[in-house]
């Protein structure tokens, strides 16, 4: 349960919100939270009867993620060290965009969707193209695989 909610190893637990729920610590994911709240304030924003205009949707999903990318990239890359507020931030801007695209697909307008998929997809190659030519993405990897899982103890029924 903890790296589903975390999915850092323990000595990263800085870019995670530590909450305190029935005596144990949860910790979240920073940039994830922020996500989460991004997307949900789409949706109570639509509940509410606020939309953006159609027109916009396509520069704020190719904008607003854009944060995310370069502070995971640079972070990453050991050129800085984010901070929590700064990774809910753009996982909050980030969340408004995934947002955006869903409401694209719920709404029925889907050459907008299939365009929204083009620029995530377009975020996606550019991420890992640069991570393969920095070796960022070989560093990366290494320290995920440092995450160490703990066995299930097997038992018969």
């Amino acid at each position: 349960m903890f790296l589903l909610a975390s999915h850092h190893p323990k000595d990263k637990l800085n870019h995670t919100i530590r909450i305190g729920f029935g005596g144990k610590n949860v910790y979240l994911c920073s940039r994830c939270t922020g996500v989460a709240f991004g997307m949900a304030t789409v949706f109570v924003a639509v509940f509410l009867g606020r939309m953006f205009p159609l027109a916009l949707y396509l520069p704020l999903i190719a904008f607003l993620p854009l944060a995310a990318v370069v502070d995971w990239f640079t972070q990453s890359a050991k050129r800085r060290e984010s901070k929590t507020w700064i990774r809910l931030t753009s996982g909050f801007l980030l969340g408004l965009s995934e947002a955006l695209v869903l409401l694209l697909l719920i709404g029925g307008f889907y050459l907008q969707f299939l365009f929204a998929l083009g620029i995530a997809s377009l975020y996606a190659l550019s991420v890992y193209l640069i991570a393969l030519k920095t070796k960022c993405l070989d560093a990366y990897l290494r320290e995920m695989n440092q995450i160490q899982i703990p066995a299930e103890p097997l038992t018969n029924p």
